[in-house]
């Protein structure tokens, strides 16, 4: 069956995965893990999307994403090369690291967002790594849970559904005798998770799911402003006040990764450098 062609829209949900060539190794030691979590970092604050969980597992990788202005091949292509850079030169190696195209799943958020939440951060128990997922430390559960503070995952869509860490860890928790789930690893030809009209959809007219999304600049600033108790004008022309700065920067947080905005534009909106914009959203991943 021929590969589907790859659907990007600000707003979509995917489940990625990437496997070693050939099955081999991509984490040889900690080292390694930590280059790996380094360079999610840095592709998150250069190409801003939403991760809500990841696991990170001897031979492949998992993320839930929920992209942005970025397609998923920019955002694995900007990761996958930076790690590969540092494992291969740490470990004095050539040649590919991982297996050929990653796979890249769009899925219905309303359904499987917690589903998956849960799914990938049981995958070291179902490997048989770990007893229990609090036991691996190269995975989002530990940020859920609070024992963990990498500022990578942005937790508040799966919180506001499970309240507290103590509900998020029993919902994981029911979870443990579920195996293997062969219908949420669909094939190339049809990469999507969910249900017959939510495909027709994605495919009729790829874009977010939310028509909130699709506000323009100037009516989020407006909102942005009125939140903040500032004037528009303020906001837009470099007030430098502590209330109007931290609205600036919740309204670029908001233009380019909720409504899916480019950064380029919103920069020449507010009429500043686009590093001003990258600044922006590298607070917001650390602050989660």
């Amino acid at each position: 069956m021929p590969r589907h062609p790859r659907i990007h829209a600000p707003g979509l949900l995917y489940h990625l995965m990437v496997r070693g060539n050939n099955g081999q190794p991509t984490f040889l030691d900690q080292t390694d893990y930590d280059g790996f979590l380094k360079a999610l970092r840095t592709t998150r604050g250069r190409y801003p999307f939403r991760l809500y969980a990841y696991a990170l597992m001897p031979n492949h990788v998992h993320l839930l994403v929920e992209v942005g202005a970025t397609p998923t091949g920019k955002l694995m292509q900007a990761l996958l090369t930076a790690y590969v850079r540092a494992f291969n030169r740490r470990h004095r190696r050539r040649g590919h690291l991982f297996q050929g195209r990653y796979k890249a799943i769009v899925c219905d958020r309303d359904s499987y967002l917690l589903e998956l939440v849960r799914y990938i951060h049981l995958n070291p128990v179902r490997a048989g790594l770990v007893q229990r997922p609090s036991e691996w430390a190269w995975s989002g559960h530990g940020e859920y849970l609070g024992r963990h503070r990498r500022g990578l995952l942005d937790p508040g869509p799966v919180m506001e559904q499970l309240e507290s860490p103590v509900r998020y860890e029993a919902f994981v928790r029911e979870g443990r005798s579920g195996g293997y789930r062969a219908e949420w690893h669909p094939g190339e030809s049809a990469p999507f998770l969910g249900t017959t009209a939510f495909v027709k959809q994605v495919l009729k007219e790829p874009g977010p799911l939310e028509p909130s999304r699709r506000r323009p600049l100037p009516v989020l600033w407006r909102e942005a402003a009125k939140r903040a108790g500032v004037s528009p004008e303020a906001l837009r022309h470099g007030g430098r006040t502590r209330r109007v700065v931290e609205a600036r920067d919740r309204f670029i947080q908001q233009a380019v990764w909720e409504a899916g905005i480019r950064a380029s534009a919103v920069a020449a909106f507010l009429g500043c450098h686009p590093s001003n914009i990258t600044r922006a959203l590298h607070k917001r991943a650390q602050a989660d």
